[in-house]
């Protein structure tokens, strides 16, 4: 087993080794099977969100010959675009390697760390791609990375290229103000926030991508705030089925993110943080709430 296969339980969840020892990434990965459920039910979460796409319908992207999905987990969304476009050439970049079964013959995964700069020539080509893909991937990326990272795909597009990027504002609302200010939702992301600040991660990213995007020149660049809601009390019934799936997806992501770096940088024991998951997993459920959380 290579260095970057091997792998930790901690409180029973499988992380990457490597990630830990060197602070790359914080969370679950996707051969552990509860992270694998929830990145098939995000997925498919997202995907019908978009109508049934595998991208947002802003990208005018018909019969793509190259994709990069950075970041990819279980594979699901790269996959999913090498079966689609049998004709493209796929490749997927994680930290993890994940050694996926009927893998498509258009399809690459490569083991890389996004922090470091795209410029193996052996691995990025300019010009090559009609879209780059950057989904969840906030637990992996250093602050200061993010400028770099978001430089960095500009060359490989192809003329006319595409890049979408999607991040959770991970702060849980509510629809109609009912969520009290020392609920579970709010004290897990205060925590979240501070331990992510002091592990040199920026929890808030998601409202700092349009800025960095025009920083660094991209044309047409375009803004979509989508709400998720979380629970079936939306009158509008796809909004609501939508809801009902996220309610458990969401509490799984919100323990998947938090395992790590509330026992391990604030201190709090598994049975602490096994407390306020139980608090957090009941007020996701309380549909009088109307809660929702920011793509």
């Amino acid at each position: 087993m290579s260095e970057d296969e091997q792998r930790v339980t901690v409180h029973g969840r499988v992380f990457q080794k490597i990630s830990l020892d060197d602070n790359i990434y914080f969370a679950p990965v996707a051969i552990d099977d509860r992270e694998e459920d929830r990145l098939r039910c995000q997925d498919s979460i997202i995907s019908d969100m978009f109508g049934g796409r595998l991208f947002s319908p802003r990208i005018p992207v018909i019969e793509p010959r190259a994709i990069l999905d950075c970041g990819y987990g279980g594979g699901d969304f790269a996959v999913q675009c090498a079966e689609e476009f049998e004709d493209c050439e796929v490749t997927g970049l994680d930290i993890f390697p994940m050694y996926l079964p009927d893998q498509p013959y258009n399809l690459e995964l490569i083991c890389y760390n996004l922090n470091d700069p795209f410029r193996e020539p052996e691995i990025f080509e300019r010009n090559k791609y009609d879209l780059i893909h950057s989904r969840f991937v906030l637990p992996g990326i250093k602050t200061r990375r993010w400028a770099t990272y978001i430089r960095d795909m500009k060359p490989l597009l192809r003329p006319g290229g595409w890049v979408q990027i999607m991040e959770y504002d991970l702060l849980v609302r509510s629809h109609n103000g009912r969520l009290p200010d020392q609920s579970a939702l709010t004290r897990w992301w205060l925590s979240y926030a501070h331990a992510m600040t002091q592990m040199n991660r920026d929890p808030r990213i998601g409202r700092r991508l349009h800025q960095l995007l025009q920083d660094h020149r991209y044309r047409d660049v375009r803004v979509d705030v989508e709400s998720l809601h979380i629970g079936a009390w939306s009158s509008d019934a796809v909004k609501a089925s939508l809801g009902r799936r996220c309610v458990a997806m969401i509490g799984d992501m919100l323990e998947s993110l938090g395992i790590w770096p509330f026992t391990s940088k604030l201190g709090w024991t598994a049975g602490q943080f096994e407390h306020l998951m139980a608090e957090v997993r009941t007020e996701l459920e309380d549909l009088d709430m109307k809660l929702y959380i920011n793509l």
